[in-house]
């Protein structure tokens, strides 16, 4: 809902005070003017009862019926407040109605109190209708009772013939009461009170809208101003130069942007300084860094060998810990697997009848005896030793290789998708490459806790070329893991599951063979490698 505005508000409120006023006035007022009214309607009723007495005292031949009753007829319809007029005659010690002029008024015995008074010559007696109520004994008196339209006054005034009293007048007033004076200037008040309201509204609207909204739309006018940032919105003429409480408003307010203006200027000149500082300090930074520029081009070089260095030491001292370490393991192992490969022999020997059992021994053999011929290799790479490579058919190789981990894949749950095709042969060495095999789909195992995909395809790049790729479907690395995963000893299993060598030897094998292992992968979408082999020389000269 809209606010009102103050000038309205102060309008509104000054209005309603106005009407309450006026109206408590009229109230007032109303009061006091139906007690003069009332007392001049009792004065003009024992004026006109003494006359009407006075004239029939003064003229006996005019005391026929017929003239009285014209007379009183006359003296009723003069005024219409008067509710009765009745002429009394006296007959001995008793006063009889002679003629009435009345409305509904009905005729009304003449109070004992009243006739002695009569009969002693009182010049007038009021006394209330009915002789409900009396006021005091005398020449004069009034009372008032209820009636039809307010109050009744009623005078009586002695008809005097040859000095005695001869007979009566009696008038019944009817007085006027306070509402009924109210209603009869209701509407003159009425037409005052609404003048006087919106005369009063409309002065406060233009007293309020020359002396309070001007000088504050002003000051508004001047503060947003300088709430934009124009510092010289004083306030000048008038406003400023008034004594009251909006003057003393706009010279606090000019003394305030007067203050604020000094503060902007000073607050300016030393950002001019400060600036000026600055660019100083810039420009001795410029010459500075010039210098360093010319001294890391020196050292950028230099650095990037001692980083490249200590790689390579770091790397090296890793790797003659893991050679240390294997040496160590191959050692240990060496003794057990010599033991099995005798019981394995035995068992062959008992199931030679059995030959899905004779397979399955004869597989467990050849895995126990490629075991031990990792073993052996451990033991001889803690010594220079030359590799030998062959022509080799890289897909028996893949194809056997996924056949003998076939039932780890899916113990784990995971479904091994097969696309090995037909391959050009390679110069290789087996063992080495199904190691390579090996270490990839375990990784891919370890990333799919929950189960997934595994899938393996080779196919010729090239004529020159041979790609093989292991594709799971795992939780996926981290770029900060994916830039460490082929260094020694780095790895992000948990502990006692990983050894941080088995990428390694990837790589180095790899290498050994004149290929290279890439990796892509993304956290939560799996991983993939992908390994490069060099078509082998036999089939490249065949080919030209």
């Amino acid at each position: 809902m809209r606010s009102l505005k103050l000038h309205t508000k102060t309008t509104l409120l000054a209005s309603a005070i106005v009407v309450f006023v006026l109206a408590a006035m009229l109230w007032f007022v109303s009061v006091r003017v139906a007690e003069f009214v009332r007392q001049e309607q009792r004065e003009l009723a024992e004026l006109q009862a003494t006359t009407l007495a006075e004239h029939l005292s003064n003229n006996p031949q005019a005391r026929d019926a017929d003239t009285l009753t014209r007379t009183a007829q006359l003296v009723r319809e003069g005024r219409p407040r008067i509710a009765t007029v009745r002429i009394w005659e006296r007959d001995g010690g008793v006063f009889r109605e002679v003629t009435a002029a009345h409305g509904s008024l009905p005729a009304t015995e003449i109070p004992e109190e009243t006739r002695t008074a009569l009969r002693s010559g009182a010049a007038t007696r009021s006394i209330a209708p009915h002789d409900t109520k009396q006021n005091e004994q005398g020449l004069s008196g009034d009372a008032q009772a209820s009636g039809e339209d307010g109050s009744l006054y009623r005078v009586f005034a002695p008809v005097m013939t040859d000095g005695r009293v001869s007979g009566a007048v009696e008038i019944v007033e009817r007085l006027d009461d306070v509402p009924t004076v109210a209603m009869r200037y209701r509407r003159t008040a009425v037409w005052l009170a609404v003048g006087g309201v919106a005369l009063i509204g409309l002065t406060f609207l233009l007293l309020f809208r020359f002396f309070v909204d001007r000088p504050v739309a002003r000051l508004l006018n001047a503060m947003r101003r300088a709430e934009a940032g124009d510092f010289e919105a004083a306030l000048t003429g008038g406003e400023a130069e008034v004594h009251d409480e909006l003057g003393r408003l706009a010279a606090g307010y000019n003394r305030m942007i007067g203050r604020v203006r000094e503060m902007t200027k000073e607050r300016e000149r030393q950002q001019a300084i400060l600036e000026e500082r600055v660019r100083e300090a810039t420009r001795e930074l410029a010459e500075r860094n010039i210098e360093l520029e010319a001294a890391n081009d020196n050292l950028e070089a230099a650095s990037q060998e001692l980083w490249q260095t200590t790689r390579r030491l770091t790397q090296l001292e890793r790797l003659a810990a893991a050679e240390q370490t294997a040496a160590q393991f191959a050692h240990e192992v060496g003794t057990p697997l010599n033991l099995i490969s005798g019981h394995i022999q035995l068992l062959q020997m008992k199931c030679a009848d059995d030959e899905r059992a004779a397979s399955r021994l004869d597989l467990v053999g050849e895995q126990i005896e490629r075991i031990s011929g990792i073993v052996r290799r451990m033991l001889d790479r803690t010594r220079p030793e030359a590799v030998t490579h062959t022509a080799l058919d890289l897909a028996s190789l893949l194809r056997r290789t996924c056949d003998a981990l076939l039932p780890t894949i899916e113990a784990q749950g995971v479904r091994l998708i097969d696309e090995i095709g037909e391959l050009p042969p390679i110069n290789g060495d087996a063992d080495r490459l199904q190691q390579v095999v090996i270490n990839l789909t375990n990784n891919a195992l370890d990333a799919m806790p929950e189960g997934g995909e595994l899938r393996i395809s080779a196919k010729a790049a090239s004529s020159s070329s041979v790609i093989v790729e292991f594709a799971d479907t795992g939780v996926g690395m981290m770029p900060e893991a994916q830039a460490r995963i082929f260094d020694p000893l780095y790895t992000t299993k948990e502990r006692g599951r990983g050894t941080g060598l088995g990428l390694v030897v990837v790589r180095q094998v790899m290498r050994e063979h004149g290929g290279e292992v890439e990796v892509a992968s993304e956290a939560g979408k799996g991983a993939e490698f992908r390994l490069s082999f060099p078509v082998g020389e036999e089939r490249i000269n065949g080919a030209k």
